[in-house]
């Protein structure tokens, strides 16, 4: 079964839903189709916003104002699933709009490394779904208790690549094209808020494509023929991002 076939049923076998998207760049990791699938079942969903600990307060109530005011969301609420921040106002909230009677069933939803995994385990409060910064890493239906009448379902895919927006696609889902997928995310570094990539990685860049070369240089990135390997430099940048190191937000 194919990943948004697969996405669609758990929403289907669902009550409500909750979609995660990444603090630093809330706007354009929502999936609008999929919202306005759930929209058209009447099913109530929530935005949450997690990684909040990346980016500034200032940065993430001006991004809940804006997903509140373009979506539908019954809520939207902004955490830090690792870190356990938002944890008693996102369960609240739950609890006020479901109800704590009749058993409820919530289906997570969103774009790979966006922390669906660790905002499960936040609401679980010990470690039920398994975590890593890769897309495709969770397998197999998991049902979780997070109250006493409300488990949450982690789907066992994510958000198709056809429904991303296409300049995300190759740095959602890398393929052999990482050089690519780095050039466009270094792009989107360069012009948004409080990037930090000289912090990262010792100098400021024009151009992307000399960025890419001059992390190979530094740090001995070397290919055949000994020249500098910048698809293993195009790497490390998304490691970079995925994980979190490298930073910077915008809406």
């Amino acid at each position: 079964m194919d990943l948004l076939r697969l996405v669609k049923r758990e929403i289907l076998d669902s009550d409500a839903c909750i979609e995660v998207v990444d603090a630093r760049c809330p706007a354009e990791l929502r999936c609008r189709k999929l919202e306005r699938f759930v929209e058209k079942l009447n099913k109530p969903y929530w935005i949450v916003i997690n990684k909040v600990d990346l980016v500034p307060k200032e940065f993430a109530d001006r991004a809940k104002k804006v997903l509140k005011e373009q979506s539908n969301a019954v809520d939207v609420v902004h955490v830090s699933a690792t870190k356990y921040y938002g944890f008693n106002i996102l369960k609240w909230s739950l609890k006020r709009h479901l109800g704590t009677e009749e058993k409820k069933r919530l289906c997570v939803f969103g774009y790979p490394n966006v922390g669906k995994s660790s905002l499960i385990n936040m609401l679980a409060r010990r470690k039920k779904a398994s975590v890593a910064p890769r897309p495709g890493h969770t397998r197999g239906k998991q049902w979780i208790r997070i109250t006493r009448n409300i488990v949450l379902s982690d789907t066992p895919g994510v958000i198709p690549p056809e429904m991303a927006e296409k300049e995300w696609r190759p740095i959602l889902f890398p393929a052999e094209d990482l050089e690519n997928a780095a050039l466009t995310l270094l792009k989107k570094i360069k012009n948004a808020e409080g990037n930090n990539f000289k912090e990262v990685y010792g100098f400021e860049f024009e151009e992307e494509e000399e960025a890419l070369k001059e992390i190979a240089k530094r740090l001995n990135f070397i290919s055949k023929g000994n020249k500098y390997d910048t698809k293993r430099a195009a790497k490390r940048v998304i490691d970079d991002w995925n994980r979190g190191k490298l930073v910077g937000w915008w809406l």
